[in-house]
């Protein structure tokens, strides 16, 4: 176990009412933590006034301890936190950083002009920490070759770790029973061009057209610079008569019972840092027909995952159209769901501690 504390950053997720990617991992992360160290654990917030991070909880005599360790799962640089790159360099604490994806550098097409203006910063201040968690090996070794490419001489350790399956529920269920009669189909996710709506709403009316018979819920909120016309794409197909239905951000209460009628998760991503809604699928008992993105291929080895070329809409279609029309292909896929080796958040945040406590000495 650690000596001191870790101070845990929530600068951003403190403030945020939308449960992002990032926001699920940290807050899962901190109630892990929290959990396992007690009052050794501590948030903080940034101060830009001071230039320094400072109890979330205000605190009188706060001072930062050599025993102490920092964390942060957060996306920011110099120009967002003026000082913090001085502040790493004269710390006296170890500091870690959760590296989550370099998407806004490999897909400038359809991310936030300020996570492109700024991400490469970011990467490149990830080499004043001691060392930094990677949420999937392919995330790890993006952030390695980037450095490499910046010809970083003493480069932070770069350890991958596997985040849990239990973020949205806290209790798995059994793989389920496919139904005989009207499959159902859910995406789950924000609507934008990264997620494949649109390439998923293409595939769906090819069957459609063919006579194929099944529906198609989307769930989640719309990204209000991405996904205007993703949204306004799948409104028309809906008013076309064919069976797509959106039902934007859904509460706990209202997503467990959309999973309890689901047979498929649809998941035609263009890019994924780890696929979360991969492993929260399988959580539920619900098999995913994915993307074969890296960082998805690692989680399939829990099972209940077909996979397609990304981006191939002819091939989605296709491996659509066979789960469609083959109820006993798709109950095999679900049967193979091994929900006792699913990963949790508690093991996460156990390997992160055991982590910085075997390089800190």
């Amino acid at each position: 176990m650690i000596k001191g504390r870790i101070l845990f950053d929530v600068t951003k997720a403190s403030r945020q009412r939308q449960k992002s990617g990032l926001a699920r991992v940290s807050s899962c992360l901190k109630h892990e933590l929290q959990t396992l160290l007690g009052a050794r654990f501590l948030e903080v917030i940034w101060d830009g006034r001071k230039e320094t991070f400072r109890p979330r909880l205000k605190q009188k005599d706060f001072r930062v301890e050599e025993n102490d360790v920092f964390l942060t799962g957060e996306l920011f640089c110099e120009f967002e936190r003026v000082g913090v790159e001085r502040l790493l360099r004269e710390w006296p604490c170890h500091a870690y950083a959760i590296f989550h994806d370099a998407i806004p550098m490999q897909h400038p097409e359809f991310t936030w002009p300020h996570s492109v203006q700024r991400h490469p910063s970011y990467m490149k201040m990830l080499t004043l920490f001691t060392g930094v968690f990677g949420v999937s090996s392919h995330s790890s070794i993006l952030l390695e070759e980037y450095w490499e490419w910046l010809d970083v001489g003493a480069a932070p350790s770069v350890k991958s770790i596997q985040l849990g399956a239990d973020g949205v529920f806290a209790e798995s269920s059994p793989p389920k029973t496919v139904h005989e009669d009207r499959l159902q189909v859910m995406m789950l996710g924000i609507v934008e061009k990264r997620k494949g709506q649109d390439l998923a709403l293409q595939a769906a009316r090819f069957l459609w057209d063919e006579g194929l018979e099944f529906d198609l819920h989307i769930v989640g909120r719309t990204n209000p610079y991405f996904g205007k016309t993703t949204e306004r794409l799948l409104k028309d197909a809906a008013k076309a008569g064919y069976p797509v239905r959106l039902h934007g951000q859904v509460g706990e209460t209202a997503l467990q019972q959309r999973f309890l009628n689901t047979d498929l998760i649809l998941l035609p991503s263009l890019a994924e840092g780890c696929g979360l809604p991969v492993l929260e699928s399988l959580w539920k008992g619900v098999p995913t027909l994915s993307s074969g993105l890296h960082s998805v291929r690692e989680n399939s080895r829990f099972g209940g995952c077909e996979l397609f070329d990304t981006g191939n809409v002819k091939a989605l279609t296709e491996a659509l159209r066979s789960m469609v029309l083959n109820r006993r292909k798709l109950q095999q896929l679900t049967d193979g769901i091994q929900t006792s080796i699913l990963p949790r958040w508690e093991k996460t945040a156990r390997d992160i501690i055991d982590h910085m406590v075997t390089e800190g000495g």
